[in-house]
């Protein structure tokens, strides 16, 4: 955000907004100074010039040089609203950018259920996004409440719940994005481990060879690697599903994983990985045979849902 809209706390009243918008907006590239004194000859508004140049610009509305400033394709949008909607569309660009840029804290959102009505705790809005806030007071989207906290108009619910669900959605992409890359790495690079684990430990058998990773294009076997038993095997006898894991033991196993693991018994495996100590010379994995027997009939490990699929039983 631009210095200047950090030093300010109002770009104007809600009619110098829409004046504004219409200097700006409606008739293409016009000069800096034809602007400014068109907007101060207007005596029935309130219009701080500088600030509601940063303000627009801020929000993609116009592009700014010295000397001109003219309405972007987004800003030629905006305007088209003036006879209806502008309040809306402005506040909804407003709280769409100060959101994604993390100006403003939405999570700061409340219900009362004394007076059913929503709030934004004080600390929602920062100092330095004074200027906002009062934008949307002076549209009438928040009021001031004399605890500090702002409520929100009845009205624009439904505009606050929309920016919400967007910036959970941006933001859960983003982390679900994040996540899955971190744990294909972590997940590869363990699988690559094992792969030269149970080459080293094969080293003598004729079969060394045959050894495969196999979950780069069969990602629904219900295991990983395809390895042997001993050197004397003549078939694939040991098939072995890789788990990583950071800081304590743990991991999660798919259905298709345990129905896997039940069908062949004591040829699977479940080799644990730590992934902090994988890269040292010495490290050994934890190995687990038939863990369908030895997990779940055993008392010496837990299992705990996450979730379940829940169906009707019919009649």
């Amino acid at each position: 955000m631009r210095e200047e809209l950090r030093r300010s706390n109002t770009i104007g009243d809600s009619k110098g907004i829409i004046y504004f918008a219409g200097v700006v907006l409606k008739n293409g590239e016009i000069k800096k100074d034809s602007a400014r004194q068109i907007c101060s000859f207007k005596n029935d508004v309130r219009i701080n010039f500088n600030s509601a140049v940063a303000f627009f610009e801020y929000l993609g509305f116009i592009d700014v040089t010295l000397s001109t400033i003219a309405p972007t394709d987004e800003g030629k949008r905006l305007y088209s609203h003036v006879e209806g909607g502008f309040d809306e569309s402005f506040c909804e660009a407003c709280l769409s950018k100060v959101t994604a840029d993390a100006t403003v804290d939405l999570t700061a959102i409340r219900f009362d259920t004394t007076n059913g009505k929503y709030y934004i705790q004080k600390h929602g809005f920062p100092m330095a996004a004074a200027v906002f806030r009062n934008v949307l007071i002076q549209l009438s989207a928040l009021t001031q409440r004399p605890d500090g906290a702002l409520e929100l108009c009845e009205q624009y619910e439904h505009l606050f719940a929309k920016v919400q669900r967007d910036a959970r959605k941006t933001m859960s992409l983003e982390s679900l994005k994040l996540q899955l890359e971190r744990q294909e790495i972590q997940g590869e690079e363990a699988e690559l481990f094992v792969l030269r684990y149970e080459c080293n430990r094969l080293e003598n058998s004729p079969n060394v060879h045959r050894v495969k990773r196999i979950s780069e294009i069969d990602v629904s076997a219900g295991y990983d690697i395809v390895s042997f038993e001993d050197s004397s095997a003549l078939d694939y006898n040991r098939f072995i599903e890789v788990k990583s894991f950071i800081e304590h033991p743990h991991f999660y196993w798919s259905k298709n994983e345990i129905d896997k693991a039940s069908l062949l018994g004591d040829e699977y495996f479940i080799y644990l990985i730590d992934a902090d100590k994988q890269n040292h010379d010495a490290y050994v994995p934890a190995i687990i045979r038939n863990p369908a027997k030895m997990i779940l009939e055993s008392d010496e490990w837990l299992m705990q849902p996450t979730s379940y699929l829940v169906l009707p039983t019919g009649g």
